[in-house]
C-alpha cells in the first residue's frame, strides 16, 4: 500500500484498500468526487462496525 491515502483506481482498486483499512478502523472519513450507492454494498458490513463515519 502506498504511504498516502489517495487511490486513483487505475493501478490499484479502491475496494481492496478500503477492505484492508476498514478491518482495523474505528472511524472513517471519505472524500470522493462521485459516490455510487451500489459500490457501498461490498463494504457495507465493515461500515456498520465503525464508531464514526464522516463525509
Amino acid at each position: 500500500m502506498p504511504a498516502h491515502d489517495i487511490i486513483d483506481n487505475r493501478n490499484e482498486k479502491l475496494i481492496d484498500h478500503l477492505s484492508q483499512m476498514l478491518g482495523s478502523s474505528e472511524r472513517a472519513r471519505f472524500a470522493v468526487g462521485y459516490l455510487f450507492f451500489s459500490g457501498l454494498t461490498s463494504i457495507a458490513k465493515r461500515l456498520l462496525s465503525l464508531k464514526e463515519l464522516l463525509p
